[in-house]
């Protein structure tokens, strides 16, 4: 697992974005969900949303990387508590996930 890398002096980062290894992206989702940790998947690759089905076309990169990201916890009302909580359920829905 891997933090996505942004430029916070040219960017307004609003989301907290992790690439975790296929296939345990969404085993780590539902792992976190389950122990009511607000993630999510920010954003589907747009070639593959519904909208824009008459255009699709294959785009292998975005694909695989779309498939990897999860979006974690991130906002103003996060304690150090909260951070510590979701860090370490991370880890340990990456361990699970990686030993099944």
């Amino acid at each position: 697992m891997r933090l996505v890398d942004i430029d916070v002096d040219h960017a307004v980062p609003h989301l907290c974005q992790v690439h975790v290894p296929v296939p345990h992206r969404d085993a780590v989702l539902a792992k976190l969900r389950a122990q009511d940790i607000a993630v999510g998947v920010h954003y589907p690759p747009n070639n593959l949303q519904p909208a824009l089905a008459p255009w699709r076309r294959s785009l292998p990169a975005t694909e695989q990387a779309g498939a990897k990201i999860l979006s974690l916890p991130f906002h103003q009302h996060l304690n150090q508590t909260d951070i510590e909580h979701v860090v370490s359920a991370l880890g340990q829905a990456l361990t699970s996930a990686e030993g099944s």
